[in-house]
């Protein structure tokens, strides 16, 4: 990216961001609400701040890479990491709009682009992506739900074979979606000719009934994000025209005639899961905006919860434990923010060459296993405020709870770092390179241990050190480029990794109060962001306010 294309990609970035801030201060977004409402009134609350979002240009499948405006990428990721960090359910919401229309904008054929253009990207439709099924889950391949092509009517028949192949955990379909972009396999006489992407309508109107032959299933009660519209379709002879397929690869003539450009059906499921890369980044951005809000508030709760009275005050900002704690979440935090950085600069880098192209989803799905991370330092945080943090209203326990499930949106965890680590065995980096980084080490020594190996094989924790490894590896590279912090804070990162996700012997990790505050300050979130009653002692009063007015009107005993 040349320094006048950067320039106006910050310029971009600095914009949204304000918007965003804005935004944020509107009574619409009132984050009490999440709270006082009934569930269904904060489902519908949460379609309204989506479209709000859209309607301010904040977001949209134009800034995606590949589309016209690819220039606010990086804004896109940044205002879609300020969602998550005040309500996850909202950036579920919108993601799965976004990757619904990205479904019809990468498989759709031009003049179907063009006709569904303005209702994706101006949200005059709400989407649904109806892609896992109940009993397949991130096992893509074995889809069950089929359309069929009936030549008496010259249409298409969507079914659900079996109870297996009903559409699960399908974002905004509950109530909102009126259209939904359904992965199925297309059978022209009895021939299965693989996967293929339909546009079906839903309903006539968002929140109406279910068009005939749709049954729309309920997912809740969910552990988190609980105003995402999460459902269930089960499709029952839905009638289709010929343009509900779309066209970019495969067609179908009036006499049921199939022809593709792509040759087979391994072809075709491997084209049809490649929208899948870019929003992978979505959750990394959430988590890492997440964690620095989690991160700020235990900071500010640990500066005036008092551990000793006057006259020789202390607070948890005076106990070296909780000082060594706290350092470890910032370190982690950090680590997030250059990760999620290193992996949008990558996908900006590589998206338009062919080998790039080739590596954005080793790259993508190494930044999506940073959500485990995120995990920890919510955990982390949500323990250091003690009985505060489990408080709903001061935020942290409420985004552990949501953004449990980002382990396994987007792809299972698991299931990426073994493919991380597979790349890393076919592909070998350290073949003709010697490591130079205590990652690389890690990655080069398990890879020469695992090809040892009968079968060349490894475990689980193998492959999750291996993926650590390589976040780390992209920490290291992004510090590298344009460095955030001293070189003693990130030999720090580094020892904290080394010690407790690489396996590997470390130094200890010194924390003081210097680190701390400088680490504070550079990872703030937005002040509108900032909803906790406990950042300043005023809390008590707050929430002991209906006890103290109870005994005010309390009759004095005795008389």
């Amino acid at each position: 990216m040349t320094a006048t294309a950067s320039s106006y990609v910050e310029q971009d970035l600095s914009s949204r961001r304000q918007a965003m801030r804005d935004l944020l201060q509107e009574d619409l977004f009132d984050p009490r609400q999440r709270h006082d409402l009934p569930l269904r009134e904060y489902m519908d609350l949460t379609i309204d701040r989506m479209k709000a979002i859209f309607r301010h240009g904040l977001v949209d499948n134009d800034m995606w890479m590949g589309r016209p405006q690819e220039h606010a990428f990086r804004s896109m990721c940044d205002v879609m990491g300020l969602t998550g960090a005040f309500d996850f359910a909202l950036t579920s919401t919108i993601t799965d709009h976004l990757i619904a229309g990205s479904a019809l904008f990468n498989h759709g054929s031009p003049e179907q682009v063009d006709r569904y253009h303005d209702e994706i990207t101006q949200m005059h439709e709400v989407y649904a992506f109806c892609c896992t099924e109940i009993g397949g889950g991130t096992n893509l391949r074995e889809i069950r739900t089929t359309v069929s092509w009936n030549h008496a009517e010259q249409c298409f028949t969507l079914d659900t074979p079996t109870d297996a192949a009903c559409k699960f955990w399908i974002g905004n379909i509950k109530h909102a979606a009126t259209v939904g972009m359904v992965l199925a396999r297309l059978v022209i006489d009895g021939e299965d000719l693989g996967h293929h992407w339909f546009r079906v309508p839903l309903r006539n109107e968002e929140n109406g009934p279910a068009l005939p032959g749709i049954t729309i299933l309920s997912c809740d009660p969910k552990g988190g994000i609980q105003a995402n519209q999460v459902g269930g379709a089960r499709f029952t002879g839905v009638r289709l025209p010929r343009e509900a397929l779309m066209g970019r690869y495969s067609s179908v003539d009036a006499d049921g005639r199939f022809s593709s450009t792509l040759p087979d059906a391994g072809t075709r499921f491997v084209k049809s899961i490649e929208t899948f890369v870019q929003e992978r980044i979505f959750p990394l951005s959430a988590g890492a905006r997440a964690c620095e809000l989690a991160a700020h508030l235990t900071w500010r709760f640990a500066a005036h919860r008092e551990t000793r009275g006057a006259p020789r005050r202390r607070t948890l900002l005076d106990e070296p434990l909780y000082l060594e704690r706290l350092y470890q979440v910032q370190l982690r935090s950090l680590a997030l923010r250059l990760l999620e950085r290193a992996v949008v600069r990558g996908v900006e880098r590589d998206w338009h060459t062919d080998p790039g192209r080739k590596n954005m989803h080793v790259l993508t799905a190494t930044g999506k296993c940073g959500s485990w991370l995120v995990l920890d330092v919510l955990a982390a945080c949500r323990e250091m405020c003690g009985s505060q943090g489990f408080h709903g209203l001061n935020q942290i326990v409420t985004l552990r709870t949501d953004f449990e499930v980002n382990v396994t949106f987007a792809g299972d965890n698991s299931v990426m770092a073994y493919q991380v680590a597979r790349n890393a065995m076919s592909s070998d980096r350290f073949a003709t390179r010697t490591p130079v980084t205590l990652p690389q080490r890690v990655e080069k020594d398990l890879v020469d241990t695992w090809r040892g190996r009968q079968g060349g094989s490894f475990s689980h924790a193998d492959a999750v050190v291996l993926v650590h490894a390589r976040m780390l590896d992209l920490i290291l590279a992004e510090h590298d480029a344009e460095p955030m912090v001293p070189q003693q804070v990130m030999d720090d990162l580094v020892a904290d990794f080394a010690a407790h996700k690489l396996r590997e012997p470390h130094r200890p990790v010194a924390a003081d109060r210097e680190k701390i505050d400088f680490l504070a300050e550079l990872l703030a979130p937005l002040p509108e962001l900032v909803t906790a009653p406990m950042v300043d002692d005023s809390y008590l009063t707050e929430l002991t306010s209906s006890a103290r007015s109870v005994s005010m009107t309390l009759p004095v005993q005795g008389r």
